[in-house]
Protein backbone atom coordinates (compact mmCIF):
# COMPACT_ATOMS: atom_id res chain seq x y z
CA UNK A 1 0.00 0.00 0.00
CA UNK A 2 3.20 2.22 0.51
CA UNK A 3 3.62 2.22 -2.92
CA UNK A 4 0.42 3.15 -4.13
CA UNK A 5 0.29 6.38 -1.60
CA UNK A 6 4.05 6.75 -2.76
CA UNK A 7 2.63 7.49 -6.35
CA UNK A 8 -0.35 9.11 -5.81
CA UNK A 9 0.97 12.05 -3.97
CA UNK A 10 4.30 12.33 -6.04
CA UNK A 11 1.65 13.01 -9.05
CA UNK A 12 -0.84 15.04 -7.02
CA UNK A 13 -1.83 18.54 -8.48
CA UNK A 14 -5.18 20.55 -8.46
CA UNK A 15 -7.16 21.37 -11.67
CA UNK A 16 -9.46 24.05 -11.73
CA UNK A 17 -11.36 25.03 -14.68
CA UNK A 18 -14.15 27.51 -15.86
CA UNK A 19 -17.57 26.76 -15.74
CA UNK A 20 -18.83 24.71 -18.35
CA UNK A 21 -22.08 22.51 -19.15
CA UNK A 22 -21.44 19.50 -20.68
CA UNK A 23 -23.91 16.53 -22.00
CA UNK A 24 -22.79 13.16 -20.86
CA UNK A 25 -23.43 9.80 -20.50
CA UNK A 26 -23.34 6.37 -18.15
CA UNK A 27 -23.99 3.12 -18.60
CA UNK A 28 -26.47 1.23 -16.22
CA UNK A 29 -28.21 -2.37 -17.09
CA UNK A 30 -27.37 -2.22 -20.26
CA UNK A 31 -28.80 1.30 -21.33
CA UNK A 32 -27.32 4.55 -22.19
CA UNK A 33 -28.36 6.95 -19.48
CA UNK A 34 -27.75 10.84 -20.34
CA UNK A 35 -26.99 13.92 -18.00
CA UNK A 36 -26.26 17.48 -18.63
CA UNK A 37 -23.73 18.33 -15.86
CA UNK A 38 -23.06 21.77 -14.82
CA UNK A 39 -19.91 22.60 -12.98
CA UNK A 40 -19.26 25.91 -11.14
CA UNK A 41 -17.06 28.37 -12.41
CA UNK A 42 -13.41 27.46 -10.92
CA UNK A 43 -14.53 24.36 -10.17
CA UNK A 44 -11.26 22.45 -8.84
CA UNK A 45 -11.54 18.86 -7.96
CA UNK A 46 -9.39 18.98 -4.95
CA UNK A 47 -12.63 20.84 -3.15
CA UNK A 48 -15.56 18.46 -1.95
CA UNK A 49 -19.01 19.87 -3.44
CA UNK A 50 -22.26 19.68 -2.75
CA UNK A 51 -24.64 17.89 -5.35
CA UNK A 52 -27.58 19.23 -6.89
CA UNK A 53 -29.96 16.76 -8.85
CA UNK A 54 -32.47 18.40 -10.85
CA UNK A 55 -35.54 16.27 -12.74
CA UNK A 56 -37.65 17.53 -15.32
CA UNK A 57 -41.11 17.21 -15.88
CA UNK A 58 -43.36 14.06 -17.87
CA UNK A 59 -42.29 13.81 -21.08
CA UNK A 60 -39.70 16.71 -20.96
CA UNK A 61 -36.06 16.89 -21.30
CA UNK A 62 -33.21 17.91 -19.05
CA UNK A 63 -33.05 20.95 -21.60
CA UNK A 64 -36.50 21.67 -20.58
CA UNK A 65 -35.52 22.07 -16.94
CA UNK A 66 -32.05 23.78 -17.51
CA UNK A 67 -34.78 26.29 -19.12
CA UNK A 68 -37.12 25.83 -16.32
CA UNK A 69 -34.59 25.85 -13.76
CA UNK A 70 -31.57 27.52 -14.26
CA UNK A 71 -29.40 27.22 -11.58
CA UNK A 72 -25.63 27.73 -13.10
CA UNK A 73 -25.29 31.58 -11.39
CA UNK A 74 -26.54 30.20 -8.39
CA UNK A 75 -24.25 27.15 -8.37
CA UNK A 76 -20.93 29.86 -9.73
CA UNK A 77 -22.15 32.01 -6.60
CA UNK A 78 -22.47 29.28 -4.26
CA UNK A 79 -20.01 26.48 -5.34
CA UNK A 80 -22.00 23.75 -6.12
CA UNK A 81 -22.49 21.05 -9.19
CA UNK A 82 -25.79 20.91 -11.08
CA UNK A 83 -27.14 17.84 -13.06
CA UNK A 84 -30.00 17.73 -15.08
CA UNK A 85 -30.92 13.48 -15.57
CA UNK A 86 -33.07 13.00 -18.60
CA UNK A 87 -35.25 9.65 -17.97
CA UNK A 88 -35.41 7.52 -20.29
CA UNK A 89 -37.83 6.86 -23.42
CA UNK A 90 -40.97 4.35 -22.01
CA UNK A 91 -42.28 2.15 -24.25
CA UNK A 92 -45.34 1.02 -21.99
CA UNK A 93 -46.16 4.63 -22.55
CA UNK A 94 -46.06 5.90 -26.11
CA UNK A 95 -41.95 6.51 -25.55
CA UNK A 96 -42.25 9.11 -22.86
CA UNK A 97 -39.68 10.43 -20.85
CA UNK A 98 -41.58 10.02 -17.92
CA UNK A 99 -39.43 9.12 -14.59
CA UNK A 100 -40.43 5.80 -12.68
CA UNK A 101 -42.54 6.02 -9.80
CA UNK A 102 -44.80 2.55 -10.34
CA UNK A 103 -42.74 -0.14 -9.53
CA UNK A 104 -45.32 -2.79 -8.53
CA UNK A 105 -48.20 -1.67 -11.11
CA UNK A 106 -50.60 -2.84 -8.30
CA UNK A 107 -52.96 -0.28 -8.83
CA UNK A 108 -55.09 -0.19 -11.44
CA UNK A 109 -54.12 1.13 -15.17
CA UNK A 110 -50.42 1.13 -13.90
CA UNK A 111 -47.48 -0.38 -16.04
CA UNK A 112 -43.87 -0.11 -14.30
CA UNK A 113 -41.19 1.29 -16.48
CA UNK A 114 -39.00 -1.65 -17.71
CA UNK A 115 -35.74 0.47 -16.69
CA UNK A 116 -35.00 1.38 -12.85
CA UNK A 117 -34.22 5.33 -12.26
CA UNK A 118 -33.79 4.70 -9.15
CA UNK A 119 -31.08 2.40 -9.24
CA UNK A 120 -29.70 4.54 -12.40
CA UNK A 121 -29.36 8.21 -10.29
CA UNK A 122 -27.89 5.72 -7.42
CA UNK A 123 -25.21 4.59 -10.01
CA UNK A 124 -24.54 8.37 -11.12
CA UNK A 125 -24.46 9.40 -7.60
CA UNK A 126 -21.25 6.88 -7.44
CA UNK A 127 -19.99 7.84 -10.68
CA UNK A 128 -19.95 11.60 -9.99
CA UNK A 129 -17.96 11.01 -6.43
CA UNK A 130 -15.73 9.02 -8.50
CA UNK A 131 -15.38 11.76 -11.40
CA UNK A 132 -15.51 14.71 -9.09
CA UNK A 133 -15.09 14.12 -5.47
CA UNK A 134 -18.92 15.35 -4.49
CA UNK A 135 -19.58 16.06 -1.02
CA UNK A 136 -21.71 12.55 -0.05
CA UNK A 137 -23.26 14.70 3.31
CA UNK A 138 -24.32 16.88 0.90
CA UNK A 139 -26.49 15.69 -2.25
CA UNK A 140 -30.03 17.24 -3.41
CA UNK A 141 -32.44 16.37 -5.29
CA UNK A 142 -35.02 18.66 -6.75
CA UNK A 143 -37.57 18.16 -9.50
CA UNK A 144 -41.37 19.22 -11.16
CA UNK A 145 -44.44 17.51 -11.79
CA UNK A 146 -43.15 14.06 -12.45
CA UNK A 147 -39.80 14.38 -11.48
CA UNK A 148 -40.83 15.98 -8.57
CA UNK A 149 -42.93 12.76 -7.61
CA UNK A 150 -39.73 10.38 -9.06
CA UNK A 151 -37.63 13.19 -6.56
CA UNK A 152 -40.19 11.92 -3.56
CA UNK A 153 -39.34 8.25 -4.47
CA UNK A 154 -35.65 9.08 -4.18
CA UNK A 155 -36.03 11.01 -0.82
CA UNK A 156 -37.72 7.51 0.46
CA UNK A 157 -36.19 4.52 -1.48
CA UNK A 158 -32.67 6.26 -1.68
CA UNK A 159 -32.52 8.18 1.20
CA UNK A 160 -29.12 6.99 1.87
CA UNK A 161 -27.83 8.31 -1.02
CA UNK A 162 -30.07 11.87 -0.86
CA UNK A 163 -29.85 14.80 1.65
CA UNK A 164 -32.56 16.58 1.50
CA UNK A 165 -35.63 16.58 -1.25
CA UNK A 166 -37.25 19.68 -3.11
CA UNK A 167 -40.36 19.35 -5.02
CA UNK A 168 -42.89 21.15 -7.09
CA UNK A 169 -45.83 20.82 -8.67
CA UNK A 170 -46.69 17.72 -7.29
CA UNK A 171 -47.72 15.34 -4.21
CA UNK A 172 -46.46 12.03 -3.14
CA UNK A 173 -47.94 8.64 -4.90
CA UNK A 174 -49.50 6.51 -3.27
CA UNK A 175 -47.33 3.66 -3.93
CA UNK A 176 -44.42 5.83 -2.41
CA UNK A 177 -46.08 6.98 0.04
CA UNK A 178 -46.62 3.50 1.25
CA UNK A 179 -43.05 2.26 0.78
CA UNK A 180 -41.62 5.10 1.96
CA UNK A 181 -38.51 4.15 4.43
CA UNK A 182 -36.59 6.92 5.57
CA UNK A 183 -33.42 6.56 7.93
CA UNK A 184 -31.64 9.86 8.33
CA UNK A 185 -33.01 13.33 8.94
CA UNK A 186 -34.55 14.45 5.88
CA UNK A 187 -35.71 18.39 4.88
CA UNK A 188 -38.25 18.57 2.21
CA UNK A 189 -39.15 21.71 0.49
CA UNK A 190 -42.87 21.71 -1.31
CA UNK A 191 -44.33 24.17 -3.49
CA UNK A 192 -47.47 23.86 -5.20
CA UNK A 193 -50.34 25.72 -6.22
CA UNK A 194 -53.95 25.38 -4.71
CA UNK A 195 -55.43 25.27 -8.45
CA UNK A 196 -53.20 22.95 -9.94
CA UNK A 197 -55.92 20.87 -11.59
CA UNK A 198 -52.73 18.22 -13.16
CA UNK A 199 -51.38 18.18 -9.28
CA UNK A 200 -54.33 18.55 -7.07
CA UNK A 201 -53.56 19.91 -3.92
CA UNK A 202 -56.33 17.16 -2.49
CA UNK A 203 -54.79 14.32 -4.16
CA UNK A 204 -56.13 11.95 -7.01
CA UNK A 205 -58.69 9.54 -6.55
CA UNK A 206 -59.89 8.03 -9.79
CA UNK A 207 -62.40 4.95 -9.70
CA UNK A 208 -62.57 4.69 -5.91
CA UNK A 209 -58.15 4.11 -6.28
CA UNK A 210 -56.17 6.79 -4.35
CA UNK A 211 -53.29 7.50 -6.88
CA UNK A 212 -51.79 10.91 -4.86
CA UNK A 213 -52.13 11.58 -1.79
CA UNK A 214 -53.29 15.07 -0.83
CA UNK A 215 -50.66 17.92 0.12
CA UNK A 216 -51.79 17.65 4.09
CA UNK A 217 -51.22 13.55 4.06
CA UNK A 218 -47.90 14.22 2.27
CA UNK A 219 -47.19 16.65 4.76
CA UNK A 220 -48.05 14.41 8.21
CA UNK A 221 -46.04 11.54 6.25
CA UNK A 222 -42.17 13.72 6.73
CA UNK A 223 -43.74 15.40 10.52
CA UNK A 224 -43.81 12.18 11.83
CA UNK A 225 -40.78 9.95 9.59
CA UNK A 226 -38.82 13.63 10.93
CA UNK A 227 -40.16 13.62 14.21
CA UNK A 228 -41.35 17.28 13.48
CA UNK A 229 -43.85 19.48 15.76
CA UNK A 230 -46.65 19.25 14.31
CA UNK A 231 -47.59 22.78 14.79
CA UNK A 232 -46.88 24.87 12.07
CA UNK A 233 -45.60 28.28 11.72
CA UNK A 234 -47.39 30.35 9.06
CA UNK A 235 -45.51 33.22 6.90
CA UNK A 236 -46.66 35.49 4.34
CA UNK A 237 -44.23 35.89 1.68
CA UNK A 238 -44.38 39.46 0.09
CA UNK A 239 -46.64 40.02 -3.26
CA UNK A 240 -44.16 41.49 -5.12
CA UNK A 241 -46.24 40.51 -8.33
CA UNK A 242 -49.47 41.85 -8.14
CA UNK A 243 -50.27 40.77 -11.91
CA UNK A 244 -49.81 36.44 -11.49
CA UNK A 245 -53.25 36.28 -10.04
CA UNK A 246 -51.33 34.03 -6.95
CA UNK A 247 -49.88 34.85 -3.20
CA UNK A 248 -47.78 33.07 -1.40
CA UNK A 249 -48.36 31.39 2.39
CA UNK A 250 -45.22 29.66 3.90
CA UNK A 251 -45.37 27.18 6.78
CA UNK A 252 -43.09 25.13 8.05
CA UNK A 253 -42.69 22.77 10.53
CA UNK A 254 -39.40 22.39 12.60
CA UNK A 255 -37.99 19.47 15.51
CA UNK A 256 -37.76 20.19 19.22
CA UNK A 257 -33.76 21.15 18.36
CA UNK A 258 -34.66 22.79 15.06
CA UNK A 259 -31.77 20.48 13.43
CA UNK A 260 -34.50 19.23 10.61
CA UNK A 261 -37.31 21.42 9.27
CA UNK A 262 -40.15 20.75 6.45
CA UNK A 263 -41.10 23.41 4.50
CA UNK A 264 -44.36 23.57 2.72
CA UNK A 265 -44.94 27.18 -0.10
CA UNK A 266 -48.67 27.03 -0.81
CA UNK A 267 -49.30 29.12 -3.96
CA UNK A 268 -53.12 30.26 -3.58
CA UNK A 269 -54.33 30.35 -6.78
CA UNK A 270 -51.08 28.92 -8.39
CA UNK A 271 -51.62 26.32 -11.26
CA UNK A 272 -49.01 23.46 -12.56
CA UNK A 273 -46.09 26.26 -12.15
CA UNK A 274 -42.42 26.66 -11.59
CA UNK A 275 -42.56 29.90 -9.89
CA UNK A 276 -40.30 32.16 -10.56
CA UNK A 277 -40.20 31.06 -13.95
CA UNK A 278 -44.20 30.85 -14.64
CA UNK A 279 -46.99 31.15 -12.92
CA UNK A 280 -46.47 32.80 -9.38
CA UNK A 281 -43.68 35.18 -9.56
CA UNK A 282 -43.03 35.90 -5.74
CA UNK A 283 -40.61 33.39 -5.77
CA UNK A 284 -38.09 31.33 -7.56
CA UNK A 285 -38.60 28.11 -6.52
CA UNK A 286 -35.44 26.53 -7.14
CA UNK A 287 -33.61 29.54 -5.54
CA UNK A 288 -35.87 28.97 -2.03
CA UNK A 289 -35.26 25.34 -2.46
CA UNK A 290 -31.67 25.50 -2.25
CA UNK A 291 -31.72 28.30 0.23
CA UNK A 292 -33.65 26.09 3.06
CA UNK A 293 -32.05 22.67 1.51
CA UNK A 294 -28.67 23.93 1.58
CA UNK A 295 -28.15 24.34 5.19
CA UNK A 296 -28.56 20.62 6.15
CA UNK A 297 -26.05 17.65 6.22
CA UNK A 298 -26.96 13.72 6.63
CA UNK A 299 -27.77 14.11 10.27
CA UNK A 300 -29.71 17.95 9.91
CA UNK A 301 -28.53 21.22 10.09
CA UNK A 302 -25.04 21.79 9.56
CA UNK A 303 -24.48 24.38 12.16
CA UNK A 304 -26.18 21.86 15.16
CA UNK A 305 -24.48 19.57 17.47
CA UNK A 306 -24.54 16.12 16.80
CA UNK A 307 -22.94 13.39 18.87
CA UNK A 308 -24.77 10.91 16.21
CA UNK A 309 -22.33 11.42 13.49
CA UNK A 310 -23.13 8.70 10.57
CA UNK A 311 -20.81 7.25 7.91
CA UNK A 312 -21.91 9.82 5.36
CA UNK A 313 -20.67 12.48 7.30
CA UNK A 314 -17.45 10.59 7.89
CA UNK A 315 -16.83 9.79 4.57
CA UNK A 316 -17.54 13.69 3.80
CA UNK A 317 -15.30 14.99 5.63
CA UNK A 318 -11.90 13.72 4.19
CA UNK A 319 -11.14 14.94 0.65
CA UNK A 320 -10.11 13.06 -2.51
CA UNK A 321 -6.21 13.39 -3.22
CA UNK A 322 -6.58 11.16 -6.31
CA UNK A 323 -7.44 7.83 -7.76
CA UNK A 324 -5.36 5.05 -9.01
CA UNK A 325 -5.36 1.11 -10.51
CA UNK A 326 -3.59 -1.58 -9.64
CA UNK A 327 -0.65 -0.48 -11.27
CA UNK A 328 0.13 2.80 -9.23
CA UNK A 329 -1.86 4.93 -12.44
CA UNK A 330 -3.79 7.54 -12.43
CA UNK A 331 -7.08 6.06 -13.84
CA UNK A 332 -9.94 7.99 -16.56
CA UNK A 333 -11.86 5.24 -16.51
CA UNK A 334 -14.08 4.84 -12.92
CA UNK A 335 -15.14 1.63 -13.59
CA UNK A 336 -14.52 -2.10 -14.59
CA UNK A 337 -11.42 -2.23 -12.52
CA UNK A 338 -10.46 -2.16 -9.27
CA UNK A 339 -9.09 1.11 -7.94
CA UNK A 340 -7.50 2.62 -4.94
CA UNK A 341 -9.00 6.01 -3.46
CA UNK A 342 -6.31 8.04 -1.41
CA UNK A 343 -7.97 10.61 0.50
CA UNK A 344 -6.18 13.14 2.50
CA UNK A 345 -6.66 11.84 5.73
CA UNK A 346 -4.00 9.44 5.07
CA UNK A 347 -6.43 6.55 4.43
CA UNK A 348 -7.09 4.15 1.46
CA UNK A 349 -10.55 2.73 -0.38
CA UNK A 350 -10.44 -0.01 -2.53
CA UNK A 351 -13.48 0.18 -4.85
CA UNK A 352 -14.62 -2.10 -8.17
CA UNK A 353 -17.97 -0.75 -9.40
CA UNK A 354 -19.39 -2.49 -12.55
CA UNK A 355 -21.40 -0.79 -15.20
Amino acid sequence: MRFFLFISFSCLFSVSVFAQLSNESILVDGLNRTYTLYLPSGFNNNASLPLVLNFHGGAGTANDQLYTSDMRDLADEQNFIVVYPNAYPDPNNNQETNWQVVTSGNLPFTVPNPHSDITFIENLIDHLHIQFNIDLNRVYALGYSNGGGFTFDLGCRLNHKITGIGVVARTMYAETYDNCEVIHPTPVVTILGTNDYISNYDGITYEGTLYYHSNNATNDLWIENNNLISTSNLSLIPDINSNDGSTVELYSWSSEDECIDLYHYKVIGGGHDWPGTFGNMDIVSHEVIWSHLSEYGMDGKLDCNTSDVNMNSLTSSKNLIEIIDACGRKVTQSTNQILFYIYDDGSVEKKFIVE
